[in-house]
């Protein structure tokens, strides 16, 4: 019995050293996408939320200089109910000095307006109806608000979001 535990243990210890880790790259390809959507790492985002872009402008103000936005949407590739938002809005310019609105909610996307059926419309706030907004989608890096009747405000004033 001994002479037989001595050549395993030398063929174990060979195959030990000799195997080596896969430093292959991660790719997309080779991680199992269930169990990535289910994984959370403590203190990183969800990891169900996927980043749709962060678009930024200062839109008209009828009491100050301007009202800086910055809009972050965030796709749930799980459950679309699940999109979100973060819209910060800094008034410029104002008596008390520059303040912050920061609000949170869900999203969707809506498709089609009246002056364009094919439009992609980002509806902010659609479970709260009295505080939705609608931004329409121009192009991969542009957003322009729209009025509550989703139609472009006729105004020569800038009231659209460029993607960071």
């Amino acid at each position: 019995m001994k002479e037989l535990l001595l050549p395993v243990c030398i063929v174990v210890l060979f195959i030990a050293c000799n195997s080596r880790p896969d430093t292959s790259p991660v790719t997309n390809h080779n991680i199992d996408s269930a169990l990535a959507v289910k994984t959370k790492i403590p203190g990183e985002p969800d990891a169900t939320r996927m980043l749709i872009g962060v678009f930024e402008g200062v839109l008209p103000c009828a009491d100050c200089q301007g009202i800086k936005t910055e809009l972050t949407l965030y796709q749930d590739v799980a459950n679309a109910d699940n999109n979100s938002y973060i819209l910060k809005e800094t008034y410029l310019g104002v008596n008390t000095g520059d303040t912050t609105f920061t609000s949170k909610g869900k999203w969707d996307i809506l498709k089609g307006i009246k002056a364009d059926k094919e439009a992609a419309v980002f509806f902010l706030n659609y479970d709260r109806p009295d505080e939705s907004k609608y931004y329409l989608k121009e192009d991969e890096a542009t957003i322009v608000m729209l009025d509550k009747e989703q139609k472009r405000i006729q105004s020569t004033l800038n009231y659209t979001l460029k993607k960071k």
